[in-house]
């Protein structure tokens, strides 16, 4: 149902890796992907409970830097919800602000900057990022369990994929079919989390 989802996008974008959207694509898409690297997790979570994983030791960066930044492989897939913000949200304050270039020389007074608009062209680089990243994340789960299963065993990592509270890109009034999805998945990998249903077994590498 998920990879569903990823082809409706990668249909709304026009293409995989396309360079710029409209605003109102960009959104749209958005809108869409939120919720669905949510649903991911949850079941990459799900996967990973109970997995007993040995520590490696350290291997050197291979060259080519680090896939998704600089490098030419599939972006890795994010496995932990992004922290909620804490305290109030600092807003800028409406309109263009102070129009003055200088107090000695007199100068024309600058113009106002356009509203944004739906059909502006917005960069589409990382959005087309994540998608592939979440792609390729849901057709290997059992591999993305045990990245996860590793990750949590260092010290430098949380020890909870997903945070307290709604997940990122739930929405009380569903939209879209993710929405549910979604639901579905919280509900599921609380329940694993819980030990209230087993977790599903994978086979080893």
């Amino acid at each position: 149902a998920l990879l569903r989802v990823i082809v409706e996008m990668i249909a709304m974008l026009g293409g995989v890796s396309v360079e710029t959207v409209t605003r109102r694509v960009h959104l749209a898409v958005l809108e869409r992907l939120q919720p669905a690297e949510s649903a991911a997790r949850r079941l990459i979570a799900a996967l990973a409970h109970g997995i007993s994983v040995t520590m490696r030791a350290k291997r050197a960066m291979p060259s080519g830097g680090i896939a998704g930044k600089g490098g030419t492989g599939v972006p890795c897939f994010a496995l932990f919800d992004p922290r909620k913000r804490i305290g109030p949200v600092k807003k800028h304050p409406p309109g263009r602000g102070p129009g003055v270039w200088s107090f000695d020389d007199p100068c024309e007074r600058m113009p106002d900057r356009p509203a944004p608009s739906p059909d502006d062209s917005v960069d589409a680089a990382r959005l087309c990022a994540r998608i592939q990243a979440l792609r390729a994340a849901l057709k290997d789960l059992p591999r993305q369990a045990r990245r996860l299963a590793r990750a949590m065993a260092r010290k430098t990592f949380p020890k909870r994929a997903m945070r307290p509270g709604r997940p990122p890109g739930h929405r009380t009034k569903w939209r879209h079919p993710v929405d549910e999805l979604l639901a579905e998945c919280q509900e599921f990998a609380l329940l694993v989390l819980a030990g209230l249903i087993a977790a599903p077994s994978i086979k080893p590498p």
